[in-house]
């Protein structure tokens, strides 16, 4: 919070577009701040002369901010009205991928509390006999690629079945009431939302968070609520306190403690994940192949070819990359059916640990007390217009023709990126820490001043863990991360720590900026020229992003400054740029092999 606070402040943000969870995350940070703020003032009090009450509130977020714009997820009343109530306007929204994406608005000046708004000009909505909300519009896509029966109904009729429940008023403005798959139907055909129990469970003194479950039992479909309680807080007390303010067929039936800290939910959205939710109530949590360790090991044997793979085999000693340790982790949930902590993953020394954290879950795998996991500090700032001018002018003016001294550069293939728009991946062969300036040097400037490459994050160990160095290294650290960041546009890409998830997300934000990702696929700097083996990393980055591959051949740069010299002696470089790829699947080897061979062939 206070990060996003200094953000809305220092960069004079007007209207901040975010998920529910950042609204609640800021509430807990105003009312520890200003705790005026937990007043209420008399019905009917002038807008005005709340925004004078609140005054604080206002300075701390900065004098222009005024506006949230929310989507992504339910935003809870609570929450809409407490920043109504300071003098906020809360604009909420709703749509979804298939829709591009928005389908409704609320106008920022005629907010309806509770609602998502009309549709935007071009847009139907209406509603079919079972309360699911159908979309039909220019916007909404035609469907989907390959799709299964079950897909295929989601376009039957000419309109996209949202599988959201919801509402229309007499003014046209639409409600959501919750996800049809997620509703629960009693045995009299009453629907129940979840989010209606949740929302009376979540004001019972006590309760940390809840989730509400439809558990089928003789045959008939029973509220059964999971809770997250306090120290010291009866479960049965909550429920007894819940159920008089519930409709008869909304009353909890049943109920389970969840004791392993957060309830498991989405990135990003923080959605409840009440699949694995409901198959921890019922029992199904933990499948059956999960003991075996025989299965365990060929997951981890896929990503480790040609080693033996035993229990005391240690992750370092397999030489696993970032990207590595991240698909390592998804296919482990994926085989197995578990949710599993990274900051627990990121602690695991050996292939022994990830069986226990696998094979032997508290609860969907999570760790019984989570450990923090090493955030990544990645730079916003590098992309903003003064550090993009900086970058700029000193590039052509000293930085590039003080690399020429040493590197004369010969390029071939650049026919290949006619036609081409950015963003693309660039995957060169590592030779050298002069790489990127060879590559700046081979690039026409539409392509030169839109790179960002990815540097080891371990490399710049004295910046993020300053604890563990002298004030010199520090400084010398810190500097090195600086410039590299100002002047290449550079980023830090974790090669052994967790964060990996925080890089691909990194890495979507820039290619939706047109930014272009330099990535090199070996994962090391080479000792004698050779080409190593690709890392499956850039396979399921360029499969995830959606974007083309460009393979790039490095020649003669190892000569010039190889990884044990400290001064660089001038040579001859070749730079070839290959056809661009195409990687869709998500047998990451097998395209990481396309690329590697691409290269190869260069």
């Amino acid at each position: 919070p206070h990060e996003i606070v200094r953000q809305i402040h220092s960069r004079r943000i007007s209207v901040l577009v975010c998920v529910p969870k950042i609204l609640d995350v800021l509430r807990e940070y105003v009312l520890r701040a200003v705790p005026e703020a937990a007043e209420v003032p008399p019905p009917g009090t002038h807008w005005l002369k709340r925004w004078w009450m609140y005054r604080r509130v206002h300075k701390l977020l900065g004098w222009k901010f005024w506006a949230f714009i929310v989507g992504a997820a339910p935003l809870p009343p609570e929450l809409e009205e407490f920043w109504g109530r300071l003098g906020f306007v809360v604009i909420q929204g709703y749509g979804l991928t298939e829709t591009a994406p928005i389908v409704t608005l609320n106008h920022p000046f005629h907010t309806r509390k509770g609602s998502v708004g009309k549709p935007i000009a071009g847009v139907e909505v209406k509603i079919s006999d079972d309360g699911e909300i159908l979309v039909r519009g220019d916007n909404v896509t035609s469907g989907y690629l390959n799709p299964d029966s079950e897909s295929a109904k989601a376009f039957e009729g000419g309109w996209f079945h949202t599988g959201d429940v919801g509402s229309i008023d007499e003014g046209g403005r639409l409600s959501i009431r919750g996800r049809k798959k997620e509703m629960i139907i009693t045995a009299d055909g009453l629907n129940i939302f979840p989010e209606d129990v949740e929302a009376v469970l979540n004001k019972v003194p006590g309760v940390r968070d809840s989730a509400v479950v439809g558990v089928t039992d003789d045959g008939r479909e029973r509220v059964h609520a999971v809770l997250a309680l306090t120290e010291g807080t009866e479960a049965a007390d909550v429920i007894r306190r819940a159920n008089p303010q519930l409709e008869d067929h909304q009353k909890v039936r049943g109920f389970s403690v969840w004791t392993e800290g957060e309830l498991p939910r989405t990135e990003g959205t923080r959605k409840l994940k009440r699949r694995e939710l409901r198959a921890w109530v019922t029992g199904n949590h933990v499948p059956q192949k999960a003991a075996s360790s025989d299965d365990i090991e060929g997951v981890i044997s896929q990503y480790a070819p040609g080693r033996q793979v035993r229990s005391a085999t240690t992750l370092e000693e397999l030489g696993l990359s970032s990207l590595e340790r991240v698909e390592l982790l998804m296919a482990l949930e994926r085989r197995f059916g578990v949710t599993i902590d990274e900051g627990a993953y990121a602690e695991c020394r050996t292939v022994e640990d990830l069986k226990r954290l696998v094979s032997e879950p508290t609860k969907l795998g999570i760790a019984a007390a989570p450990l923090p996991v090493d955030v990544v500090d990645f730079p916003a700032w590098n992309r903003s217009r003064w550090a993009y001018a900086i970058r700029r002018i000193n590039l052509p003016l000293w930085i590039l023709p003080l690399a020429r001294i040493f590197t004369w550069v010969r390029t071939e293939g650049l026919e290949n990126l006619r036609g081409l728009d950015p963003p693309v991946i660039f995957a060169p062969n590592h030779q050298s820490h002069l790489d990127i300036p060879a590559l700046m040097q081979a690039l026409p400037r539409k392509w030169r001043y839109r790179l960002a490459p990815a540097m080891s994050k371990e490399f710049f160990e004295a910046h993020f863990h300053p604890e563990r160095h002298t004030l010199g290294e520090r400084f010398t650290n810190n500097l090195n991360y600086y410039l590299s960041t100002l002047v290449f546009n550079a980023f830090p890409f974790p090669q052994r720590e967790a964060g990996a998830r925080q890089t691909l997300r990194y890495s979507g934000e820039l290619v939706s900026e047109g930014w272009c990702i330099v990535i090199f696929p070996e994962g090391r700097i080479t000792d004698d020229g050779s080409i190593q083996r690709f890392m499956p990393g850039v396979g399921m980055m360029a499969s995830r992003l959606n974007v083309p591959v460009v393979p790039v051949r490095l020649v003669g740069l190892d000569k010039i400054l190889h990884r044990t010299e400290r001064m660089a002696r001038p040579g001859r470089v070749e730079v070839k740029f290959g056809p661009p790829l195409r990687l869709e699947g998500d047998d990451y080897a097998a395209l990481a092999k396309q690329v590697e061979e691409a290269v190869k062939r260069l």
